[in-house]
């Protein structure tokens, strides 16, 4: 039985491109469709989501006055002052919330990302017990000072756009996989799921320096990320090659992460992915990263209908902390032994 993280080793910068490219997946049918286009569009996302893992999702619903926003108000917060940007750390330790700084997230014996970030997540009360407990991931966002005019609203809106457009996709999915179409989404209340605003500055050709994200897998349910219109995202489609995953202006893309791969006993693919920013100027990009309740039980016995369950069950908020505890210099620093 499996129990390890799909997260592996960075691959030699010498494994070549492919020309293949990711699969294209039309949310619109699902939203708006007969039970026949649901199913249609369940299985395609399904179909994309067992071979590549990626997946280009156009007509999401998304409007694209408040995406244009939450890249406004990201480069208007890494245009701050380093000290303004510090100040914007959380307060409390193990935390997704705030500013990350520069160089945070390194694989062991590795270089480290060349990328600064500031993360908004779920927005929880003062009197939250899991908060007040200390949990990992439960604290209360953090913004800048009232110099930074409407940065909150911008970001906030994109967040609660972006978790409902995810919930579609774990619905769909859901229906894939022949469960309930809320069974993801019912884990999903109160999540730990987090929303990043990513800076990338102009990088060196040569990956051995340092890139800007490394390759690994994401930790989480399913990732919604949009970009600029610079490219850098590379997808690793076998063992042998990596397929460009240019950004597109209809499109945003939805990649599957670890928790999902267990969760469907391995059917849905967490892809290796990297990002290497070597266009010579600064690059932005805001993922999402949906995750279930802290607590939530992953049990591939779930959804298994039959033959051999192939991982453990894990508790997702444990599952992911721990990863963080090995990915990320601030968690390390702090987490208890």
């Amino acid at each position: 039985m499996n129990t390890a993280s799909t997260t592996t080793e960075t691959h030699p910068a010498s494994i070549p491109m492919s020309s293949g490219r990711l699969p294209e997946v039309d949310l619109h049918p699902f939203l708006f469709g007969d039970a026949a286009a649901r199913q249609r569009v369940a299985r395609a996302m399904a179909e994309a989501c067992e071979t590549y893992g990626f997946f280009y999702l156009v007509h999401h619903g998304m409007a694209s006055e408040v995406i244009a926003a939450g890249f406004d108000a990201a480069q208007r917060f890494f245009d701050l002052p380093l000290e303004q940007r510090l100040a914007c750390r959380s307060t409390q330790p193990r935390q997704n919330r705030g500013y990350q700084p520069m160089f945070d997230t390194a694989l062991a014996g590795g270089k480290a990302d060349v990328k600064e970030s500031f993360d908004m997540g779920y927005p929880l009360q003062p009197d939250d017990a899991d908060l007040l407990a200390g949990m990992p991931f439960h604290s209360l966002n953090t913004w800048p000072d009232a110099g930074m005019i409407g940065f909150r609203p911008q970001v906030e809106a994109l967040y609660f756009a972006m978790l409902a457009c995810g919930h579609q996709v774990l619905r769909a999915m859901a229906l894939a996989l022949g469960a309930d179409p809320n069974f993801f989404v019912g884990h999903c209340v109160k999540p730990t799921t987090n929303m990043r605003l990513v800076h990338y500055p102009p990088q060196c050709i040569s990956p051995e320096e340092g890139i800007g994200a490394r390759p690994h897998t994401d930790k989480g349910l399913i990732t919604l990320l949009l970009n600029d219109d610079n490219g850098g995202l590379q997808v690793m489609a076998d063992e042998e090659r990596w397929i460009d995953a240019p950004p597109r202006a209809d499109a945003i893309i939805v990649n599957v992460g670890d928790l999902m791969t267990r969760w469907t006993n391995g059917r849905f693919r967490s892809a290796l992915h990297r990002v290497i920013n070597t266009t010579g100027r600064q690059r932005f990009s805001i993922p999402q990263f949906h995750h279930p309740n802290f607590h939530a039980v992953v049990d591939p016995a779930h959804l298994a209908h039959d033959g051999a369950v192939n991982f453990e069950p894990v508790v997702a908020g444990e599952f992911v902390a721990s990863g963080f505890r090995r990915d990320r210099k601030s968690w390390a620093a702090t987490a208890p032994a």
